[in-house]
């Protein structure tokens, strides 16, 4: 049946938004049967700036627009939209979701910093979670921990190595774990299916959301996130990969020319099809501004990346040559006539060094 379609398996094979737009009907469908009844799904909210949810919020797709606002209506909690407050918003709250999804991370350490009906975070988690078909984490605080669980250096207040003791829900940064802990599944057998980003592309939400609507199963990759969305790497399909190719680099942040690596892009380390999904209703996307991507869509952001707009330290983006040194050598390698291709290979630019400490090497995906 076509309303049981797979939506994410689509993404690969369809022009960025063409799934949404080609399979609008059946889409709409998903979400009128969580409406209608059939499914409760439950929005919860930890630490959280709200910021996933006005993402999503703001994701304009005409055709949808009835079946996501009655779908937004009928969800049963949903702290920023709800119209119900205090008490009767808790009551309203269904125990037993068939669809959980938490934005923000969870505070294990302060547990007041998030509470919700006289209850905390981890404790909201922990009861409904396991009640739950599936378990979804949108945004990079409930997937990966987020900036509340960014490194407090400075051990401020006698506080621990994050102030908070912030969480995702099975990762804590890179690490399996989190609250639920390494080996929980949902009971559709599935782990927390995590969409990374800060905030993540509303599409990524719609689409997911369809999918496990209709009852069908995402294909995950190592950090629990549906792969069409993350498999790409940014470096790859950025509109400036021809400048980093011939070893142009920008000085500043916003320059109309020249690849962005020495003022700290992270695109080389960062797996999301942005480049290419865009955003603001398919207008723009931070590179196309000359703004260095900042790895928001990855485990471990914040402090993996930060300062973000240095190169990163010790990276080996560009082997044992420094960015200016690359520069030279791709000028030159244009001269002798070797090509961009070949003088990249030449260079070390066909393989990029893990930004672990420990330099796993990692394919560049670039199909020049």
């Amino acid at each position: 049946m076509t309303t049981r379609r797979n939506f994410l398996r689509l993404v690969g094979t369809t022009a960025a938004g063409g799934v949404i737009s080609q399979h609008s009907t059946e889409i709409a469908r998903a979400f009128e049967q969580a409406a209608d009844g059939s499914m409760d799904v439950v929005w919860f909210q930890g630490q959280s700036c709200t910021g996933c949810t006005i993402s999503t919020l703001q994701a304009q797709y005409p055709t949808l627009e009835e079946a996501l606002n009655k779908f937004r209506l009928e969800v049963t909690f949903h702290p920023t939209i709800m119209a119900e407050a205090g008490e009767p918003a808790i009551e309203s709250m269904s125990k037993e979701p068939d669809i959980l999804i938490v934005e923000g991370s969870i505070p294990t350490d302060i547990p007041e910093a998030a509470m919700i009906g006289g209850k905390s975070a981890e404790d909201w988690v922990n009861e409904l979670a396991p009640a739950a078909d599936i378990v979804v984490a949108v945004g990079n605080c409930s997937s990966f921990g987020g900036w509340p669980a960014a490194e407090n250096k400075k051990r401020l207040y006698g506080l621990g190595e994050n102030v908070t003791g912030a969480k995702g829900l099975q990762f804590e940064k890179r690490e399996k774990g989190g609250v639920l802990g390494a080996d929980f599944t949902g009971g559709a057998g599935l782990p927390v299916v995590n969409l990374g980003g800060c905030p993540p592309n509303p599409d990524y939400v719609l689409l997911t959301l369809a999918t496990v609507l209709n009852g069908h199963i995402p294909e995950l990759d190592e950090y629990h996130r549906p792969m069409p969305f993350y498999e790409p790497l940014v470096h790859d399909n950025c509109m400036h990969r021809g400048y980093f190719d011939r070893g142009e680099f920008a000085d500043t942040p916003g320059a109309a020319e020249g690849c962005q690596l020495k003022n700290g892009c992270k695109g080389p380390y960062t797996h999301c099809d942005d480049q290419s999904r865009l955003w603001n209703d398919g207008t723009s996307v931070c590179l196309n501004v000359g703004a260095p991507c900042i790895g928001c869509m990855e485990p471990g952001f914040w402090d993996r990346f930060s300062p973000f707009q240095q190169e990163l330290e010790g990276s080996g983006v560009l082997g044992s040559i420094s960015a200016t040194q690359a520069g030279a050598a791709g000028v030159a390698a244009g001269a002798i006539g070797i090509g961009a291709h070949l003088g990249r290979r030449a260079m070390g630019y066909g393989k990029f060094e893990s930004a672990e400490s420990g330099g796993e090497e990692v394919e560049s995906k670039s199909s020049d």
